[in-house]
């Protein structure tokens, strides 16, 4: 037995009829009921109103309502109880609506039993349950509780369209978390899901009742703040938000720190419609998050982020007509090893040779590039174009070279990029231990599963793969346990710090020992003067790469310097 008792409101003004029902619920030994009636609409709205109520059973003819439209409006006063509609005739089609219209059950009178009521009843409640919870899971986030991105999107439409009747303001936030995924690395996504949950929990208890708190995917979360009468407001909100994100999190025992960025968009003063509003949002969010060395900060979007980002169009225009055009090239420059000063390696270096500009080196292009599909095409191209160099240089000299290529974030999240290399190695009849991919740190952050099994397929396939630019930022380890990486590259600031503090060479042994623990090749990018250099002989590196060597150089000017001999010293040697 349910020791919380039902209860049940009867909307019911025939006499007999109440106390038939009430006889029936009583029988019921299984089921605690508590019978509250009602003999007009207006007298059930207002004990709907007053009292917890389980469910209804529902009379359609009323001195004071009638038919279809008693359900209506008891429906729209109470959406979350389950109505069960009692009626005097078995009408087929005044069923069918009856239930279209938000009723669980239609019972005739008369053809009743005790047993059928409260199963009715009872089945009632529970699909009414049941629907809240499927309702409820379809708009909410599993893990915070929160709006999901779906019913956050609905809040903001109609938030938009509220403001624009009443000619009021919104604010909508978009903040994301600082490195948060150097968390789930470190301490495992079960902390970072608990980390999660507890910046949840901080927006609620920052906001209103009336605003809505939504996360909308990973590390992001939105604020609907409606109803503001100025940025001032919208600037107390932000500010008390990112004051409750200095306190640490208490999670697992460890204390962590936890940092966010804002932007902040303005209905109508930004935007006047929802895309353009979420858009400006964001893009203010990631110049928030350009504030190096600042953290918990806020930015209102401004007109002059939409010059840039009418440059960054415009960029992109022209790096599609670049490619179209043949306008990228590729320089290659020489890694070498430590010891011997031979050449073993090549890395494949986009250059983009503009009509107008010169030559623009991958600073000046390559975010743009990076930021849109575009990168999956000129990243094939240079994948390409680098095997058939490589395969070139094989057959001139004979002995094997190593093509390093740099892949971006976006080549590893193609579901088919591993067959795509495979591909292209056997156009270009280059062997796959011949080419070396690099791959980046935060390439693995998006989708880590994705990324492993991609990794899992290009091993297998005999493609060696370097983990690029380690340190420049985490320098985790956690990485080199986990993927079949073949070489470590040393971020060119580690090789600086190396020979510049005993900080930095710690850091740099740790990672030459872990590495070679892990039977990989360890490689300093970077290396200009003969210092650095000293220091990773003594550090025990394998291989080197920097202007202290070479620049990079036109496919014709590195055919010539291996045509002269893969002995590579110092340049300071060669000119002594």
């Amino acid at each position: 037995m349910n020791s919380k008792p039902l209860n049940i409101l009867l909307v019911e003004d025939n006499l007999g009829d109440i106390r038939l029902v009430r006889e029936l619920l009583d029988a019921d030994r299984s089921e605690r009921f508590v019978l509250v009636t009602a003999d007009r609409l207006e007298s059930a709205l207002a004990i709907l109103e007053n009292q917890d109520i389980t469910a209804i059973l529902l009379d359609l003819q009323l001195p004071d309502g009638d038919g279809l439209d008693t359900l209506l409006k008891i429906h729209a006063n109470a959406p979350g109880v389950p109505i069960v509609v009692l009626s005097s005739t078995a009408d087929e089609s005044l069923a069918v609506k009856s239930v279209q219209q938000g009723a669980q059950d239609f019972l005739v009178k008369g053809h009743v039993g005790g047993h059928q009521l409260t199963r009715s009843l009872r089945y009632a409640i529970e699909r009414k349950r049941m629907e809240e919870s499927l309702n409820h899971l379809a708009h909410h986030d599993s893990l915070t509780g929160l709006a999901n991105r779906k019913y956050f999107y609905d809040r903001l439409k109609n938030a938009i369209a509220l403001a624009r009747r009443q000619g009021s303001q919104l604010a909508l936030l978009l903040l994301d978390l600082n490195h948060f995924k150097s968390i789930n690395d470190t301490f495992g996504h079960h902390v970072g899901d608990l980390v999660l949950q507890g910046v949840a929990q901080r927006l609620r208890e920052c906001v209103r009742e009336t605003d809505c708190v939504a996360r909308i995917g990973g590390d992001e979360f939105t604020i609907i703040l409606a109803g503001i009468h100025n940025e001032e407001d919208a600037v107390a909100a932000t500010g008390k938000i990112l004051e409750s994100m200095e306190q640490p999190f208490l999670v697992d025992g460890r204390s962590l720190d936890v940092s966010a960025s804002i932007g902040i968009s303005i209905y109508p003063t930004d935007a006047d419609n929802l895309e353009s509003l979420v858009r400006n949002a964001d893009t203010a969010m990631y110049q928030a998050k350009a504030e190096i060395g600042v953290q918990n900060t806020y930015r209102f979007f401004s007109s002059s982020m939409n010059v840039r980002a009418s440059a960054d169009r415009e960029l992109q225009h022209e790096l599609s007509q670049a490619l179209a055009r043949g306008e990228f090239i590729i320089n290659y420059q020489p890694q070498v090893d430590v010891k011997s000063g031979l050449i073993n390696g090549m890395e494949s270096l986009l250059r983009w040779q503009h009509p107008q500009r010169g030559l623009l080196l991958p600073g000046q292009f390559m975010g743009v590039l990076e930021s849109s599909s575009l990168i999956l095409e000129v990243g094939a191209w240079v994948l390409r174009t680098a095997c058939v160099q490589g395969r070139v240089w094989r057959d001139f000299f004979g002995a094997p070279l190593i093509l390093s290529v740099n892949l971006a974030p976006r080549q590893l999240l193609q579901v088919d990029f591993a067959e795509q290399v495979a591909a292209i190695l056997e156009e270009s009849g280059l062997e796959p231990q011949c080419l070396e991919l690099d791959i980046p740190e935060h390439a693995l952050w998006e989708d880590e599963a994705h990324a492993f099994e991609q990794i899992t397929k290009l091993n297998r396939l005999g493609v060696r793969l370097a983990l690029d630019n380690f340190g420049n930022g985490r320098a985790s380890f956690y990485y080199l346990r986990k993927f079949p990486f073949h070489v470590i590259k040393l971020d060119r600031r580690l090789t600086q710090e190396a020979s510049a503090t005993a900080d930095g060479a710690d850091l740099a042994r740790a990672v030459i020992q872990v590495a070679h623990v892990f039977r990989m090749k360890g490689l300093a990018g970077g290396v200009e003067t003969t210092a650095q250099l000293d220091t990773l002989r003594n550090l025990s590196y394998d291989d080197a790469q920097g202007y202290l060597y070479c620049h990079p150089l036109p496919s014709e000017a590195a055919t010539e310097l291996l045509r002269r001999g893969q002995h590579l010293g110092p340049v300071s040697e060669r000119i002594a």
